[in-house]
This record gives structure tokens, C-alpha cells and sequence, in this order.
């Protein structure tokens, strides 16, 4: 029996500029009182790798939709992280302001969509009750949302990003000298 599901995990900027690295999915049980097992986090793991997942925004899946592309994942310590290439800022007006956002501290998270291809249930001592485990998964998609389901997510700039905001302008990356950028008017703190 095949369901669509929908987790939210937190999202980070990388230091490349183009990049993003968040947490696709945790064995955490999240506000749905649901969880991955580690056995769905590896076949998520593989459809990235194998596949790549594009990068949405809000599980709104038409083309113009797309702010990035996920073709890097790694399961470490009961979590799944990605790396995230982002579209190009030039031609997507969507990636300045999800950079100016993260730039700010505005909260944001990953969310994962897919089919379910297997379930279960298991007491679970963190909520001390029982709940639903997704086993198996198909992922589809990862989409950057703006409240997550699981309640390890969260979204933070690096230390060394917030240093480095005076020479690149996190809205629209354009380097700049000034303490407005010349090109999208982002002033930085």
C-alpha cells in the first residue's frame, strides 16, 4: 500500500554561495507522531545519490517552482544531510530572497515528499507511546517550507557566513565593498 507523506527538517547555507546543506529527514518522531526508520533514511539516501530530488518551494510542484537540484546526501548519526545546488540567482528571482531570508535568521526547514511504500508501528520512549514508522520510501522531492514537522529542525547561518556578508551580498551574491548592495539594495548589518 502506497502514501504520500511529508516531513520538515531545517535548512542551513553553505559557504559556497550557490549552495545550501540542510537535513532531509531524521528517525525523530515529528508532530504527526511519525518517524523514519533508519532503513527509509538509506533508500532516501540512495534516491539522491541515484537520482537526484529537485528542490521545491512549499511542495508546489510546477516547474517555475524549482530552487535547486539534490544530487548529495549522507546518512550520519540517524540523520540524512544533503547538499543542495541552487538555481541561478540571475535567472530565478526566487533564490536572492531565499538567500536574503536565511541571511536575516528567518527560519526555514526541508521538507521530503514521496510515497511510503512500508509501514509499522513501535513504542516509542521519547513520546512514551506508540507510533508510526515509515520503512520504506520513494522519494519524489524536498521542498524548503516555512514550518517543519519535526521538531529537531530549525535554520541557522554559519558564523563564518555572517562575517563574510560585508564582500558578498547574501540576497543576490554580488560582491560589494558598501554597506548597501548596489545591486538589489540588501543593507547589511
Amino acid at each position: 500500500m502506497e502514501s504520500a507523506f511529508n516531513v520538515y527538517i531545517p535548512l542551513e547555507k553553505d559557504y559556497a554561495g550557490d549552495s545550501l546543506l540542510g537535513i532531509a529527514s531524521t528517525t525523530s518522531v515529528d508532530k504527526d507522531t511519525e518517524k523514519m526508520s533508519e532503513k527509509a533514511l538509506q533508500e532516501m539516501e540512495r534516491d539522491i545519490k541515484e537520482l537526484g530530488v529537485n528542490l521545491f518551494e512549499n511542495h508546489e510542484h510546477k516547474w517555475e517552482n524549482t530552487l535547486g537540484v539534490v544530487h548529495d546526501a549522507q546518512l550520519i548519526d540517524k540523520q540524512l544531510k544533503v547538499k543542495i545546488k541552487l538555481d541561478d540567482p540571475n535567472t530565478n528571482p526566487k533564490i536572492p530572497v531565499l538567500l536574503n531570508k536565511l541571511a536575516r535568521g528567518i527560519k526555514l526547514g526541508l521538507s521530503v515528499g514521496g510515497n511510503v511504500t512500508s509501514t509499522k508501528y513501535e513504542y516509542d520512549k521519547s513520546v512514551g507511546k506508540r507510533v508510526k514508522v515509515i520503512d520504506g520510501v520513494k522519494l519524489y522531492e524536498i521542498s524548503v517550507v516555512g514550518i517543519p514537522s519535526n521538531s529537531d529542525s530549525f535554520l541557522s547561518l554559519g558564523e563564518a557566513i555572517s562575517k563574510s556578508v560585508k564582500s558578498t551580498c547574501p540576497c543576490c551574491l554580488t560582491k560589494s565593498s558598501k554597506s548597501k548592495c548596489e545591486v538589489c539594495y540588501y543593507e547589511f548589518n
